[in-house]
């Protein structure tokens, strides 16, 4: 082996195992690096992933692009690491490579970032804006569930003290009746009779009518005063003055208890009249009230009876009929009589109020003012059951 061949196999030996060593150092290391690298990247947060997808969005750039443009990349490196004589060659490129991978992993992860807090930035108020619409929701529900829930409470209450009123009576009122106390006006008389009779009811008479029934037809002033306008008995003539019929029972008395026991009693109606002589010497008031049995009309009897100290005092209101004599201060007596569920009130005297003397007149006139309430009778008849 010539020296020229000995040298030069020395030299390519010399070169070729530093080329060698070199490239093989060079290679382990990048080979090292990557995966220690690559190894980074495994164990925590790789900046490439996408999270597009995960928050609805997608790429407008195809990953077919991204790899086109990489490869284009390749030529250019292997042109430079096949240059002779610069055995930096590998290593520039090697380095060049690297911060080529290291930028395009960091756009990667730049662009995924921006695209994650892009979204997220918008979702915030989206989320506090939804969840504020639901809670005004479900307070709404709420709410008016309760609102809902009270209105049926307050309906069904209602319902039921309707239900009372009709069964009972409404503690005293009945349909067609009144409700609450007429007060009587300013100034008025607080007449009473002097001598007070009270008739208690007769069953045998008056059984057919002890209640009122549920479709009685209310008192008219034709059909009570109708065949009455004139009463006689013995020399007492006495022709009918004034006459009215009214829902308002309380409106013919005073007294709070008396006006109280008409409400309790269901009175629904009353008629009144007013009779007088032809000399216009004597004066009979005639009341009839129509309440709902014959115990309601007794107790308003009771509480009629000036002579009751159990009882406030009340009675009826004189009536003060223009051009028509009426009961004045002075003397006057009066008689009640329970007629089945009827209360029927005879009050007489003297225009002059003066008392009676030794005639039996005041006495005649007490008798034929009773005669004025023929409809009475006349119910008892239409009521009584067949065959009787």
């Amino acid at each position: 082996m010539s020296r020229a061949e000995s040298g030069y196999g020395r030299k390519g030996r010399r070169g070729g195992t530093r080329h060698a060593s070199g490239t093989h150092t060079g290679d382990h290391v990048e080979e090292h690096d990557y995966e220690r690298e690559d190894d980074g990247y495994d164990e925590g947060y790789d900046p490439e992933e996408d999270f597009s997808e995960e928050y609805g969005h997608t790429h407008t750039r195809d990953a077919e692009d991204d790899a086109a443009e990489y490869h284009d990349d390749e030529p250019e490196r292997d042109a430079e690491a096949e240059r002779p004589g610069r055995r930096g060659g590998r290593r520039k490129n090697k380095g060049k490579g690297k911060d080529k991978r290291g930028v395009d992993r960091v756009s990667a992860f730049s662009a995924s970032a921006i695209k994650k807090v892009s979204v997220l930035g918008d979702r915030p108020n989206q989320i506090v804006y939804t969840l504020a619409e639901q809670s005004k929701r479900k307070r709404g529900t709420a709410v008016l569930g309760v609102l809902l829930g009270a209105f049926s409470l307050a309906l069904v209450a209602l319902l039921g003290l309707l239900s009372f009123q009709l069964v009972t009576g409404g503690g005293g009122s009945s349909a067609g009746g009144e409700d609450s106390i007429v007060a009587p006006p300013e100034g008025h008389s607080t007449l009473t009779p002097e001598l007070y009779l009270f008739q208690p009811d007769d069953p045998e008479v008056f059984g057919a009518i002890d209640e009122r029934p549920a479709d009685a037809e209310p008192m008219t002033d034709d059909s009570v005063f109708g065949s009455v306008d004139e009463l006689e008995l013995g020399d007492m003539k006495l022709d009918l003055r004034a006459s009215e019929v009214t829902d308002s029972c309380t409106s013919l008395v005073w007294g709070e208890e008396l006006g109280q026991s008409l409400l309790d009693g269901g009175c629904v109606n009353a008629a009144s009249g007013v009779y007088t002589d032809s000399k216009e010497d004597y004066v009979a008031q005639v009341t009839l009230f129509d309440l709902s049995d014959s115990e309601s009309a007794t107790e308003v009897a009771a509480a009629m009876d000036p002579t009751n100290a159990e009882t406030g005092p009340g009675f009826l209101l004189t009536r003060e009929d223009e051009g028509i004599p009426g009961l004045q201060d002075g003397y006057s007596q009066a008689s009640t009589q329970v007629m089945g569920h009827y209360l029927a009130v005879f009050w007489s005297g003297r225009v002059d109020g003066e008392p009676p003397g030794k005639d039996t007149d005041m006495a005649t006139l007490n008798v034929a003012s009773m005669n004025a309430f023929s409809f009475v009778y006349d119910e008892v008849v239409a009521n009584r059951p067949d065959g009787e």
